[in-house]
């Protein structure tokens, strides 16, 4: 590959290296700026596939009006969010020739042509050739780049250059992961077109292919930049252009901005196909992860996993309380608009009780000297945590440090992450004489045992989180407390509560209650109602639940045939689909899916479990019953497995190997009354009743008083006295 790649100057002095030269009404300086790229580079990553759009779209364009603006976002991690490979930026990473990573795999470096090669693995493309690195995302504090496989795909590979200290690392130091993993830099879950190019490009547009699970993707911009969080911007120019632009006199809607930085910095799945704009609702094209999901934040509402600001962020009281990322952010250089070392952008608030915040003095507040990390309102309330092992980044729950929570469940405190050499006892006596038990400490704690024993299957837990949802203000934790409760639809209280949400301004809110109505039966004609709900998010979850009802006419459903379809290139998206395909009759669609879902996360046995299921109902019980024999091979620990195993072979008729299934399953997990009264049944079936009885026996130690089992104890007690 030849490297006249175009330079850092050009990239920096021409915002991001297509754009247009400054001004907005000379046709002349309107034209793109000719590029010295490698023609086959610019092929396979073109810096737009809408050139044309580039006259009204490109941030040149809007450099005279907004030239502090323009100079601010050229400076954010925004505007240089993506790129291509570069010879003067990049010249310096791949000059290293060779490197070892934490799990001992050795790599070879060409500046020549830009290549990553993973020494004693098959070759990356189809062709049997190593792939060129051809792009680049993020820059500080880490660089990842882009290699082609094949199929449109652009993988992000798990060894990543840190400009900073200029070495190479591995995101997942020394794991090593295996090329089946779906987490390996060669698979789905690092996939640039599905998980990262959204947030890194402009106007992005996946463009998979169900059919021949491909991708034609394209952009406006291969940057996040103007047109991505501002809206209506081609009228803008036009009117500009005109001399008919009137300013706006009304100001800008807050909570829509920040809707729109939500989109990006936030975990959430997407509910339509790449089809967000500037402007519009978030929960009409997102659902958000919230702590309802095991293992996705701390118990107090920290973040555990990789869910950026916006979730914890509006679990926080400041976010409830209406404060947005305007607030503390320059919009276009991501910085803060005021210093946070000496405490000013929070005193801005603090000092004063604007946005109903405390009154607080520094000094009496934390107990700590002016000038101490312990008087500093970030490094208390605002916890460092390591992503993709070097990215530090402040979370956004803005919680205050409690022992308590880290000695009962675990949950990080600030108190011991500067005491490094003190116990959290030693943290909790000194937080306990300053600030006692307050009735928020006392919240907060309700809240994280509620948590805590919902996701590890408490008993008794249900009244707890009826409590919280009856007295919770913040509309994201009452969804939280309501996702968990939807399961126990028969409960009244639940009931109730999910006629609430049902009525509640926030999308997020109804949907929730929404779930546990379509765990009744007697409510059909409520989820039905939902198919018509002003937001996407409830119609798209009444459509699901009544896909049964499937009808092609139907808004509702034809959005969710466009959810389902945009994330089929996941497991769970493709089994999605899948299951349409089943109800619609299309037997070859859904077993092709299904397999294509397995094929994505080959070391996942509950996915294998899922897909079994789908291929049974598909007709197909052989290859149920082979993808059951592959999970069982990767989990044999697992008893399930075993006994779905058995449960087809009986269908099959093939009682002496169902028989040794359901062995095998009771044999891995002995408390699974239904699994011994199957096994107590093909006993019967293969002429041994006395151990077909000591079976069913088992099942009723297990569940006492259970009819089915009781009258099938009695069919045998009687067949046995003949």
């Amino acid at each position: 590959m030849s490297r006249s790649i175009h330079s850092v100057k050009l990239l920096c002095l021409a915002g991001l290296g297509f754009l247009v030269m400054a001004g907005c009404s000379s046709e002349k300086d309107e034209q793109p700026l000719e590029l010295k790229t490698d023609a086959k580079l610019r092929e396979l990553f073109p810096e737009s596939y809408r050139p044309s759009d580039l006259s009204w779209a490109s941030p040149n364009v809007c450099i005279k009006c907004h030239v502090t603006a323009h100079e601010d976002w050229l400076k954010s991690h925004h505007a240089i969010a993506n790129r291509l490979i570069d010879s003067e930026m990049d010249l310096e990473a791949f000059s290293v020739g060779f490197v070892r990573d934490e799990g001992g795999v050795d790599y070879d470096f060409s500046a020549e042509d830009f290549t990553i090669v993973q020494k004693d693995v098959p070759k990356t493309m189809p062709d049997g050739h190593d792939a060129p690195v051809i792009g680049a995302i993020g820059e500080v504090p880490l660089r990842q780049y882009l290699v082609p496989t094949g199929d449109g795909r652009l993988q992000t590979q798990a060894l990543t250059w840190d400009p900073e200290k200029k070495e190479w690392y591995n995101i997942f130091e020394d794991e090593n992961r295996r090329p089946t993993e779906w987490g390996h830099w060669t698979q789905q879950g690092m996939n640039w077109n599905t998980n990262c190019a959204y947030c890194h490009m402009t106007h992005f547009e996946k463009n998979y292919s169900l059919e021949t699970d491909e991708y034609k993707s394209s952009w406006l911009l291969q940057t996040v930049s103007c047109v991505q969080c501002h809206s209506n911007m081609k009228d803008h120019v036009e009117s500009v252009r005109a001399g008919s632009y009137v300013p706006a006199t009304e100001p800008a809607d807050l909570k829509v901005a920040m809707e729109n930085c939500a989109v990006c910095h936030a975990r959430r799945e997407e509910l339509t196909a790449n089809g967000f704009r500037a402007g519009e609702k978030f929960f009409d094209h997102y659902r958000l992860t919230l702590p309802d999901a095991p293992g996705a934040y701390f118990a107090d509402g920290q973040n555990l996993e990789e869910n950026y600001v916006f979730g914890s962020f509006m679990l926080s009281r400041m976010g409830h309380k209406g404060v947005t990322c305007m607030d503390c952010h320059n919009p276009h250089s991501g910085e803060p608009i005021l210093p946070v070392t000496s405490n000013a952008l929070c005193m801005r608030c603090h000092a004063t009780g604007a946005n109903e915040s405390i009154q607080i003095d520094p000094i009496a507040h934390s107990h700590h000297a002016a000038d101490s990390a312990g008087n500093s309102c970030i490094a208390c309330h605002m916890p460092e945590r390591a992503y993709m092992v070097r990215d530090i980044r402040k979370d956004h729950s803005f919680t205050s440090p409690d022992p308590q929570l880290t000695i009962d469940y675990g949950v990080p405190n600030t108190c011991n992450s500067c005491h490094t050499e003190e116990t959290p006892e030693w943290a909790l006596e000194h937080v306990n004489n300053w600030y006692g038990d307050s009735d928020r400490r006392k919240r907060v704690h309700q809240r994280a045992k509620a948590l805590t024993d919902a996701h590890e299957g408490v008993a008794g837990n249900l009244d707890g989180l009826k409590e919280l949802f009856q007295a919770e203000e913040n509309v994201y934790w009452k969804t939280v407390w309501m996702r968990l409760m939807a399961f126990n639809p028969e409960d009244e209280g639940v009931f109730a509560h999910a006629q609430t949400a049902l009525k509640d301004e926030s999308p997020m809110l109804r949907e929730a209650g929404l779930t546990a109505m379509t765990q009744r039966q007697d409510q059909i004609e409520t989820v039905q109602a939902a198919l018509n709900d002003e937001s996407r998010l409830v119609r798209n979850r009444a459509a699901e639940a009544l896909l049964p009802q499937f009808d092609p006419l139907v808004q509702a459903y034809q959005e969710w045939v466009e959810y389902a379809e945009m994330n089929a290139d996941r497991p769970g998206g493709a089994l999605r689909r899948a299951e349409l395909a089943l109800l619609e009759g299309d037997l070859v669609l859904a077993k092709k899916l299904t397999l294509r879902a397995v094929s994505f996360d080959q070391e996942n046995p509950y996915l294998y479990y899922d897909a079994a299921i789908l291929l049974s109902r598909a007709g197909d019980t052989s290859g149920a019953l082979n993808i059951l024999q592959k999970a069982r091979e990767i989990a044999p620990s697992i008893g399930l497995l075993a006994y779905s195993q058995g449960l087809l072979l009986a269908e099959r008729n093939d009682y002496l190997g169902a028989q040794k299934a359901f062995v095998e399953a009771v044999g891995l997990d002995a408390d699974q009354h239904r699994w011994w009264y199957n096994l107590a049944m093909v006993f019967a079936y293969t002429g041994e009743p006395d151990k077909a009885m000591g079976c069913i026996s088992r099942a009723l130690e297990l569940a006492p008083g259970t009819p089915e089992y009781l009258m099938y104890q009695q069919q045998l007690g009687s067949q046995l006295q003949r």
